[in-house]
């Protein structure tokens, strides 16, 4: 792949250039999916009780009353700590899968036992490289803000000597560049995790040479990739509808549309069972997706190095 050419185009859609080892893409991506629907069952599995053993109160209580929001709240911090958890024991599977990716579309190996997938030093270099990425744009995101929290301290201190309209002004264009100042900073960055599988070593501000030149191609092909899961993840909401509905219908059948009682939890679980992994298959698929397609972004800017005759090589 040496003769790839870099443009916003074909960074967003790298991840689905012919290449060899084909089955690649969807091997991991059956793995992602398998370890995540496996992870969320477990979380639902650990949470039902929970929600069964409060279930009788709640039917009891008023929604508007505070008792009720307490009870909603105290089961809303048990999913998130159970689904936190969750989110740790992944994080090795996921960086698998993502460096794999990498590899395939920038090396073109995948191996075929275990779907590819180990966890050496180069998952664990990439794992270093997601963490590092991360706290270094938050810590940017921070420190950037800091002007804008000057210029709202004095505007709100001096409000009866600054004149409003331009202290206002001001403060918005602040704002817009700090925005543009953390997207620019995020999609120079982006190629790091790329640059690290390539390159075999951990390289974090290394991509800003890499990414140099390139700014508007990575961002018009993030950009592309936000409208085209945005457009993907309403056709699922329409598709989650169609499914949901015959069972909707059932429902209705059996109990009318009273409300929810005890005597019928069991029943209104296995009703809702099959929309309900129908729904979560199809949001896994589109959530790979996504991943798999940011990870392109990077892989198509790093082979494109390779290519003498890069025709964005040239700074803008």
């Amino acid at each position: 792949m040496s003769n790839t050419i870099f443009s916003a185009d074909r960074a967003a859609f790298f991840v689905f250039d012919k290449r060899e080892n084909k089955s690649a893409l969807r091997r991991l991506g059956t793995a992602y999916v398998l370890g995540r629907l496996i992870l969320s069952l477990m979380v639902i599995a650990i949470a039902a009780p929970f929600l069964i053993g409060m279930l009788p109160d709640l039917l009891d209580m008023d929604p508007e009353s505070t008792e009720f929001t307490l009870k909603i709240q105290s089961f809303a911090n048990v999913m998130q700590a159970i689904g936190l958890l969750a989110g740790v024991i992944f994080l090795p599977l996921f960086t698998s899968i993502y460096t794999a990716l990498l590899r395939w579309m920038i090396h073109g190996q995948s191996g075929d036992k275990w779907f590819g997938l180990r966890f050496g030093d180069q998952e664990l270099h990439v794992l270093v490289v997601l963490i590092a990425v991360s706290v270094v744009i938050a810590f940017g995101a921070i420190f950037s803000f800091i002007p804008i929290i000057i210029l709202l301290v004095m505007h709100e201190a001096l409000g009866s000597v600054l004149q409003k309209g331009p202290a206002i002004i001001l403060i918005i264009l602040t704002i817009l560049s700090w925005l543009f100042f953390w997207v620019w900073f995020a999609v120079r960055l982006s190629p790091a995790v790329a640059l690290t599988v390539k390159r075999g070593k951990i390289q974090v501000f290394e991509a800003f040479a890499v990414s140099k030149g390139h700014f508007w191609g990575l961002f018009l092909a993030y950009l592309l990739q936000f409208f085209v899961i945005i457009a993907a993840s309403l056709a699922l909401i329409f598709v989650a509808l169609l499914v949901s509905l015959p069972f909707l219908g059932i429902g209705v059948a059996m109990f009318g549309w009273s409300e929810p009682s005890m005597n019928n939890v069991g029943a209104y679980i296995a009703l809702s069972m099959v929309p309900l992994l129908v729904i979560m298959v199809s949001g896994l698929t589109l959530e790979y997706l996504r991943y798999a397609m940011g990870a392109g972004v990077g892989a198509c800017l790093v082979v494109a190095q390779d290519d003498p005759k890069d025709a964005d090589s040239k700074p803008a």
